[in-house]
C-alpha cells in the first residue's frame, strides 16, 4: 500500500518540545499509510531517538546547514512518498483525530491549496491569533486595521489569503508545482509567500474549523531581539517581492518606530 501522507517535522533546538509532538502524532494518527520525516536541520542538539525509535512509522534525515525553516522543510519533501503533505511544527500537539479531518477535507476540495486547522494556547481552550489573515498590503498598515479577518465558527472552514507554516496540510503535486518554499526566506513570512503564490496559481487558501493543534510557540530562536530582526529581515523581502520598491519603503517608514523600540 502506498503512503498517502507524509508529516514534515522540521527539528532546529526543538529536542525539549518535538518529542511531545511526535507522541501526539502517534496518539491521533491519521486513518491511512503515512510517513514521519524529522528534519535535523544541523541542530546542535539532535532529536530524541528514544521517541523516534518507539514510532515505526518515523524516520530522521540531516542536513549539514540550517539554511532556515523554509529549507528545511524543502529538504523534507524531496524525500517524501505520500500524496499529500503535512507540514508541521516541532512545538505543536495534535488535538483529536485533526490530522484526518484535514485530509479527508482536503481530499474532496481540489480548489484548496494551502489547509490549516484551528491553533489554541496549551490549556486547549484560548484560540490563538495570527494563524491566518490577510495578506499585508499599505491599506491596514496605514489604517491601523491589522490582518486578521473575522472568524465564522458556523463554517466547515474560513477562507483565509494565508494560514500558518505550522501546521500546513496541501497536496505533493500542488507544493512541487509552484516550487515549495522560497529559501530566501529564513524566518517567518516564508508562509506567506507559499500562499501568496498559491493564489496567483488560482487555488483558495483555508482554515478547517473542525480541526485543532495546540502551538506552543517558537523555541528555534535564541530571543526575542533575534526573532524581531528575521522577522523584519524577512519582512523586506516579502514587501518588496510582492507589493513592489515604493509600498515597501512606506512600510519601512511607518514601522521603523515600532522597529527602533522593539530591536534596541
Amino acid at each position: 500500500m502506498a503512503i498517502e501522507l507524509s508529516i514534515i517535522v522540521v527539528h532546529y533546538n526543538s529536542a525539549a518540545e518535538i518529542g511531545a509532538c511526535l507522541e501526539s502524532i502517534a496518539a491521533h494518527p491519521p486513518h491511512c499509510r503515512y510517513e514521519i520525516i524529522i528534519v535535523d536541520n544541523a541542530s546542535p542538539e539532535p532529536p530524541p531517538g528514544d521517541v523516534i525509535d518507539r514510532i515505526p512509522e518515523a524516520r530522521v534525515i540531516t542536513v549539514t546547514e540550517n539554511r532556515g525553516f523554509g529549507a528545511g522543510n524543502n529538504a523534507g519533501v524531496r524525500e517524501a512518498k505520500g500524496e499529500y503533505l503535512f507540514l508541521l511544527n516541532p512545538d505543536t500537539l495534535i488535538i483529536d483525530d485533526s490530522i484526518n479531518k484535514m485530509l479527508e477535507f482536503l481530499k474532496k476540495r481540489d480548489e484548496i491549496g494551502a489547509l490549516t486547522c484551528f491553533q489554541y494556547d496549551e490549556d486547549q481552550k484560548t484560540l490563538q491569533t495570527f494563524f491566518f489573515g490577510d495578506f499585508q498590503t499599505l491599506t491596514p498598515l496605514i489604517f491601523k486595521r491589522g490582518f486578521k479577518p473575522r472568524i465564522d465558527l458556523s463554517r466547515e472552514y474560513v477562507p483565509a489569503e494565508m494560514v500558518t507554516g505550522a501546521a500546513l496540510m496541501i497536496k505533493t503535486d500542488v507544493y512541487q508545482k509552484i516550487g515549495g518554499f522560497d529559501e530566501k526566506f529564513f524566518m517567518y513570512f516564508e508562509d506567506d509567500d507559499l500562499c501568496r503564490r498559491l493564489v496567483e496559481a488560482g487555488y483558495q487558501n483555508a482554515v478547517l474549523t473542525a480541526a485543532r493543534i495546540v502551538h506552543l510557540g517558537g523555541k528555534s530562536a535564541k530571543s526575542t531581539r533575534q526573532k524581531k530582526l528575521y522577522y523584519y529581515a524577512s519582512q523586506n523581502r516579502y514587501w518588496q517581492k510582492h507589493n513592489g520598491a515604493i509600498p515597501t519603503l512606506i512600510m519601512r517608514l511607518l514601522r521603523w518606530p515600532y522597529k527602533l523600540r522593539q530591536t534596541r
